[in-house]
């Protein structure tokens, strides 16, 4: 067997890991121009890139990143071409010492059986279940007028501020754990700035607040990643503040976000949802959304 070379990713790694992460996950949403925003902000992130080579050729690629103060969250992905030959573990035996004082490692694996045993062989326990959907945004009704009282606006034309205040105000209700509290340095470095974010397509709807900093709130927003060339979306985050919840408002900007993704010609709009996301759930399973697979989620206690 040929061995299996880890090294730090680098700026000239960028089509190589787009080709394996679109072949090792092929629902989601990350080009080749991502990976190279993602490596320009790792620095300001603490995260680390790493790629695993066979041969010369780039066949496998881990991220890490310190997410709590005594947690990791890592991505191991592996070509499926080159899968069963060390490369998943030679990353991940990269990636747990390059964290020394952290104590919990989490991930998401895919639910076959090869990703999950890989997981659990490795000392990572099956925590949660993610139902993975998509629709054919051409499919979807149109959303119609706003809710009265609300306007309707793409995210571009939103103050940032607002937009991250209520995106903070939900994250710590998604069951999964995977939705973190921002800061704007962060909003920037990990979601807004990154090429394949589609705020021209996703919408959100916005209410007078005379007590709130400008005189308005974000009351429900969604976020879309777009792969035009593959016409492909997944939804990144769809948050509602806590005290506008109970009408309707998820389902009315996902609507109205989908409508727009149909315009620009995706075919394929994706999601992922926590199974025990009932309310959540429930808005995709009306806007049409199927079920074509899952993931899980692990998490690993760290002995160094």
């Amino acid at each position: 067997m040929a061995e299996v070379t880890v090294r730090d990713a680098r700026h000239d790694d960028c089509e190589a890991i787009g080709e394996v992460w679109a072949a090792a996950v092929p629902y989601l949403v990350r080009s080749a121009d991502r990976v190279a925003f993602d490596l320009g902000a790792d620095a300001s992130l603490g995260r680390r890139h790493w790629v695993g080579v066979v041969e010369g050729r780039i066949v496998g690629t881990a991220v890490a990143r310190p997410v709590a103060e005594d947690e990791v969250f890592l991505g191991v992905e592996v070509h499926p071409d080159y899968g069963s030959r060390g490369v998943g573990l030679a990353l991940l035996r990269t990636a747990v010492p390059a964290f020394p004082g952290v104590t919990n490692m989490a991930a998401v694996c895919r639910d076959d059986p090869i990703s999950l045993g890989f997981a659990v062989r490795n000392g990572f326990l099956p925590e949660g279940e993610h139902q993975v959907c998509r629709v054919d945004p051409a499919s979807v009704a149109d959303a119609g007028p706003p809710p009265e009282g609300l306007r309707a606006v793409p995210l571009t034309d939103l103050d940032l501020e607002l937009l991250l205040d209520t995106h903070n105000s939900a994250a710590g209700d998604d069951p999964s754990g995977l939705s973190r509290v921002y800061t704007l340095r962060q909003l920037h470095a990990d979601w807004w700035d990154s090429p394949d974010n589609a705020a021209g397509l996703s919408w959100a709807l916005v209410a007078d607040d005379p007590v709130a900093p400008g005189g308005s709130v974000v009351a429900s927003f969604t976020s879309m990643q777009v792969d035009r060339g593959r016409r492909r979306a997944w939804s990144g985050m769809t948050a509602t503040r806590p005290p506008y919840r109970g009408r309707g408002l998820a389902t009315w900007v996902k609507r109205r976000t989908l409508s727009s993704l149909a315009e620009a010609g995706v075919t394929e709009a994706w999601t992922a949802n926590d199974a025990t996301n009932a309310p959540m759930v429930a808005v995709n399973r009306a806007l049409g959304y199927s079920s074509a697979a899952k993931s899980i989620s692990v998490r690993r206690r760290l002995h160094h």
